[in-house]
């Protein structure tokens, strides 16, 4: 049986007829409706009678029913935070704050393919022609430009019968449209136990360490740490900044700021993710492994300080965001326990000791003196996948030193210089002889 995944497309709006203020307009109405959706849910209003509600003359009706959808799914998201922090013995870091009702400003324009917008591809000039629904009887048409790769998928997408075409959001940043499209498609993803190669990934606040183990040889065909710590520095700072606004009555600036802070962030979860899933696919037949992070936030009790910054690393977006990835490219992913595997040697098995970054073993008898802390990690969850997969537990070592360790860090996103491609950031970690 197949396995459904869904992916945004992001590309760049070029207008050929109709008037930009149309879209602006749509955008003005879109917060509008948004407000509204909020407000209505907070007096217990249902989606039936909210879509009523907010029912307007000048909105097409489908992109009025998408855009309550979106709002209905970021009141759903605040209730579910606010249900953990209820929980919590000694919560830290405020009382989440409900989505802002009264924001100025255009909200993203959500459309359902076909109703709100059409694509269609140009067999002479292989362009992607767009046709957006604004308001009624109101049409604005131009062509969409984005990543070769990401256009060739689009493409695909539009005329293949096995990939569907859903909602877009039509977004305004800089003085350019931009369209983000997504696309559903069905993979067969093979099961973890028939993979060659077992990708071990170890997450932190700091680093994703990345390590591929032959599943035959146990040999190490690659090793690679991504460093993310300006994510660390950014939350640090915003959270620094939202204390003290606070702090003088300024409370407002709450909800702008963290929307700034989580669209950097998950910019970065999508650049490491896409940076792991290019890592497993220079192997042949992987498997991607995580920890099994369920609980761990009920675990971490370190005072207000040390919760607040492990309570909100995304160990869960992060690895939904490589799952989704690796079904695209047809690539399992598993989970093995997360006990100690920043502490046991994966030489020789032993517990050792961490400090920081650096992992040194106790045993006398191990080749290991020291490594670095996470890639040790990454390869005992290789090891234990190993065990897991062909259930063998009793001497599975190898007792034998890993290769040097790539450390790699994200280079900037400003418009000066171009990041590094995920595909250059994953080769870096792949070893000649593998």
């Amino acid at each position: 049986m197949g396995e459904e995944a869904t992916k945004t497309i992001q590309t760049r709006l070029h207008i050929a007829s109709g008037e930009r203020s149309w879209l602006h307009d749509a955008g003005l109405a879109s917060r509008e409706i948004f407000n509204d959706t909020i407000c209505l849910k907070q007096q217990g209003y249902n989606r039936t009678e909210i879509q009523k509600e907010v029912d307007r003359d000048d909105f097409l009706r489908n992109n009025k029913c998408a855009v309550v959808g979106k709002a209905l799914q970021t009141w759903d998201s605040y209730q579910s935070l606010k249900d953990w922090w209820e929980e919590q013995d000694d919560p830290d870091g405020g009382k989440p704050t409900p989505p802002s009702t009264d924001k100025l400003g255009a909200y993203p324009l959500v459309m359902a393919h076909t109703e709100g917008y059409r694509l269609t591809v140009n067999d002479d000039t292989n362009r992607v022609h767009v046709r957006i629904s604004p308001k009624p009887y109101k049409k604005v048409k131009g062509h969409l430009r984005g990543e070769p790769d990401a256009m060739d998928e689009l493409r695909d997408a539009i005329t293949s019968d096995d990939v569907d075409v859903g909602q877009a959001e039509l977004l305004y940043r800089d003085g350019v449209y931009y369209l983000h499209v997504t696309v559903t498609c069905e993979f067969d993803v093979p099961e973890p136990d028939t993979a060659d190669t077992l990708v071990g990934v170890d997450i932190n606040e700091r680093n994703v360490a990345l390590t591929a183990l032959d599943r035959e040889t146990m040999r190490t065909k690659g090793t690679l740490v991504l460093d993310y710590g300006r994510v660390k520095q950014e939350r640090q700072r915003y959270h620094t900044i939202t204390i003290r606004c606070q702090e003088h009555g300024k409370t407002s600036i709450h909800q702008k700021l963290g929307d700034k802070e989580e669209r950097f962030t998950e910019w970065v979860l999508h650049r490491l993710s896409r940076a792991v899933v290019e890592f497993a696919t220079r192997f042949s037949n992987p498997v991607i492994v995580f920890e099994d992070m369920s609980g761990i936030r009920d675990q971490i009790k370190y005072g207000s300080y040390m919760n607040r910054r492990l309570h909100k690393l995304p160990f869960h977006k992060f690895e939904k965001f490589v799952s989704y990835k690796a079904t695209w490219r047809e690539i399992p992913t598993d989970t093995v326990d997360a006990y100690y595997n920043s502490k046991t040697c994966s030489c020789c098995g032993e517990r050792g000791s961490r400090q920081g970054r650096r992992f040194r073993c106790t045993n006398d008898e191990c080749d290991v003196a020291q490594d670095h802390a996470d890639r040790n990690a990454s390869v005992n969850i290789a090891w234990r996948e190993k065990v897991k997969l062909d259930g063998n537990d009793t001497n599975y070592r190898t007792h034998k030193t890993q290769p040097q360790v790539r450390l790699v860090r994200l280079s900037g996103s400003g418009r000066v210089s171009r990041p590094t491609s995920s595909r250059s950031l994953a080769e870096q970690g792949v070893l000649a002889h593998g």
